[in-house]
């Protein structure tokens, strides 16, 4: 039975880094969610990725990145190669003591024909369009702005990827001590994120679903996890949530990408 369950990713220790690069076809990872922050660099192929209540396609040089606690599943496409990358919550907690409260950006999609010297010089433009003051000429809701708003999203995935590929370099060549130069790396990753890829507060609360369903989803979940094995009914699944089995459905349905039934068997 494919279960959405919490997902305890297994560490040798509380600290340890989880690096590795998938390659499969036509699968389905079905809902789940923990506290590790991940993080998904696509290299090839195309993935359906859903967080919460929101569905993206990523394609080569998209990230996709997973905030802690939230509710997520893919499913991949072709031929779908990714690096794939946790990290454990005692490392965010040395970026921010507000780590938890924290939401980074959660599509970051790249572009192969930027490069850092066309990104530089769409910086040095968008530069010189500034008042004395510091205040921008360019409103956010413009044009421009969203303009803006794409060259920061595409610096970010540039500086991004190319971590990536160094820290797949450093796990290729093993020299010793390298497992030093994995975690310093990871640490720019999370200076850039949290420096350039936090989202704002509209951002946040405008991209998903109300709190109150995702708590649900988690209840439901951990209730078929806690009695696997037992025939679990959808008007038992409903009356745990005290609702109808309507509207159970179409909620389900939402944050799990699944029907019920498919989800228990």
């Amino acid at each position: 039975m494919m279960n959405a369950e919490y997902e305890n990713v297994l560490d040798d220790h509380p600290g340890k880094l989880h690096f590795t690069f998938v390659n499969t076809w036509d699968q389905l990872l079905p809902a789940h969610w923990h506290e590790h922050l991940e993080i998904v660099y696509v290299t090839g192929g195309a993935i359906t990725a859903s967080i919460n209540d929101v569905s993206y396609e990523l394609k080569k040089g998209d990230i996709f990145l997973v905030n802690s606690n939230d509710i997520h599943y893919t499913y991949t496409h072709e031929d779908a190669r990714y690096f794939l990358l946790q990290i454990p919550p005692v490392h965010l907690e040395r970026v921010s003591p507000r780590w938890n409260s924290l939401k980074f950006q959660e599509f970051i999609p790249g572009d192969r024909s930027i490069n850092e010297h066309n990104l530089e010089k769409e910086r040095e433009s968008f530069q010189e369009l500034r008042m004395e003051d510091g205040q921008k000429l360019i409103p956010e809701d413009s044009a421009d702005g969203e303009k803006h708003r794409d060259m920061a999203r595409a610096s970010l995935n540039f500086k991004m990827a190319e971590i990536f590929h160094e820290i797949d370099g450093l796990y290729q060549e093993k020299k010793e001590g390298y497992h030093l130069l994995v975690l310093a790396a990871v640490y720019r990753l999370l200076f850039l994120l949290y420096t350039e890829g936090i989202r704002t507060e509209e951002e946040a609360s405008g991209s998903h679903g109300a709190l109150r369903d995702l708590e649900r989803m988690k209840l439901c979940m951990e209730y078929v996890q806690a009695h696997y094995g037992e025939t679990i009914s959808l008007a038992d699944a409903a009356g745990l949530l005290s609702i109808t089995p309507e509207h159970f459905c179409r909620l389900f349905r939402k944050y799990t990408g699944q029907t019920f039934l498919a989800y228990v068997n």
